[in-house]
């Protein structure tokens, strides 16, 4: 019998088929037969073997995404920490505009290249472009004979088109109200540059207390910052304080208003980790509070969380603590800017007490204690603003 060629199937050739019909059908047949008893495993072989290779395949592709990706995003991660590269330029711009007082401006740093403004914007891959001029405000000129509203205007009279716009300052407005000069800036600044982020940062500020006029002015520029859709970069005034290593030293210990090298360092810091996504406040890390006049802290600790403080915990005591028993000391960042008296405890809880915080010093002292004196102190968590 003749067979087909790609399954071989038989089928009857061109002779008798009545002579030999039956012996040809029946082979035919069986052919069939047999054939057909095949066919089924041949199927699951090949889709089982197809099935193999479509996981195998599908694997590999996974594996290959999976690589690929993490390729593109490390490689998009170094762009974005890289100075000048497009993909920088394009999330946080090329140019950036200061205006501001002498804090912008960089008095006291042992040149240009120290300023806050410099470092940050060496630090971004930025163009560079300060109008700033010391004494100057939002409602005065300073040496230079601008107001900060004058110095865009000036800015913007020498053809300065940044992607960014920071306006620092305002500490010397003093107890003039600047909300409506505010106002007026960050207006002149949404027209001149509509495309730029404009970024207010209210009130830079030394190692010292900050003093309520200036918290006032900054509550002010923010309220008119948000008006006009400006960032504001809050808490600006904490992130000095306490560090008197960060004010420049005139000499003999007499401290400056402004930085130093460290101080603007420091304020660079603070303002990329601003633009970066991070946060404006001051914080550290809880750590114990020391020992003084044989005070045995076991608990009591200090520490700064978003731009408060918090100090908590007990003091043990080797007999009856007394008035007037100064038993720890806060480090100088902690301090408050005024003395301040909370409520404690001593004898397990069962006699209240009264606790001065001194503000020079970060001396802790009892006040006065309101029942039968015990051994040892507690402090309940208490807290207040930074420099405040």
């Amino acid at each position: 019998m003749l067979e087909t060629p790609r399954h071989h199937i038989k089928y009857p050739a061109g002779t008798d088929l009545v002579k030999n019909a039956s012996s040809q059908f029946q082979a035919m047949a069986e052919s069939i037969d047999n054939t057909l008893d095949v066919l089924p495993a041949q199927v699951a072989d090949a889709v089982t073997t197809a099935a193999a290779n479509t996981k195998k395949w599908r694997d590999e592709a996974a594996s290959f995404a999976a690589t690929s990706g993490n390729l593109q995003d490390n490689g998009l991660a170094a762009l974005i920490r890289r100075a000048g590269s497009e993909t920088r330029r394009a999330l946080y711009g090329g140019s950036c505009l200061f205006i501001g007082d002498s804090y912008t401006e960089g008095l006291r740093a042992s040149s240009p290249s120290q300023r806050w403004s410099t470092l940050l914007a060496q630090s971004m891959g930025w163009t560079e472009y300060n109008f700033a001029s010391g004494g100057s405000g939002y409602s005065i000129p300073g040496s230079g004979g601008r107001t900060f509203l004058q110095q865009a205007q000036y800015a913007k009279s020498r053809g300065v088109n940044p992607d960014i716009v920071i306006v620092a300052g305002g500490r010397n407005d003093g107890s003039t109200s600047v909300e409506n000069s505010a106002k007026s800036l960050f207006d002149a600044c949404r027209a001149n540059w509509p495309a730029a982020k404009i970024i207010a940062i209210p009130i830079m500020w030394d190692c010292r207390p900050v003093t309520s006029d200036a918290l006032a002015r900054a509550s002010e520029i923010r309220s008119a910052a948000n008006v006009e859709g400006a960032t504001v970069v809050w808490d600006a005034w904490t992130w000095l304080y306490g560090r008197q290593d960060l004010i420049y030293d005139l000499g003999g210990g007499n401290l400056d208003m402004h930085p130093n090298n460290a101080g603007y360092a420091v304020i660079a810091r603070f303002v990329r980790q601003v633009l970066l996504g991070g946060p404006s406040t001051v914080s550290f890390r809880r750590q114990p509070l020391p020992s003084r006049n044989n005070s045995q802290p076991t608990t009591a600790s200090v520490q700064i969380v978003d731009g408060m403080v918090h100090i908590q915990g007990q003091f043990d005591s080797p007999s009856s603590v007394f008035s007037g028993w100064d038993f720890t000391t806060i480090p100088a960042p902690a301090r408050p800017a005024s003395d301040r008296y909370v409520l404690g405890y001593t004898a397990g809880g069962a006699t209240p007490l009264l606790i001065k915080i001194s503000a020079p010093d970060g001396v802790c002292t009892i006040n006065n204690i309101y029942g039968s004196a015990g051994k040892g102190v507690g402090l309940p968590d208490v807290c207040w603003p930074v420099s405040q």
